[in-house]
């Protein structure tokens, strides 16, 4: 029964590697301002699980709106 299951090594490189912090971070800002390169998001479509960058799309987008708010603010009369 076992040879029909896969060892743990065959099945990690099977599954794509986690994002980075870093590279999350840069891949939103560049979908933000629309100059991210094919390659970036062929990657960022591989890399598994999509939640990490809805997540952070979302904190983002709350963030910048707010900062835009607050700044409309202080601004004002």
């Amino acid at each position: 029964m076992s040879g029909n299951r896969g060892s743990s090594a065959e099945e990690a490189e099977k599954r794509p590697a986690k994002t980075s912090l870093r590279k999350l971070l840069l891949s939103l800002l560049a979908g933000l301002v629309g100059v991210q390169s094919d390659k970036n998001r062929v990657s960022d479509f591989t890399s598994g699980s999509i939640w990490p960058f809805i997540i952070g799309g979302v904190l983002f987008t709350a963030v910048f709106v707010f900062s835009l708010i607050g700044l409309v603010l202080l601004l004002a009369p």
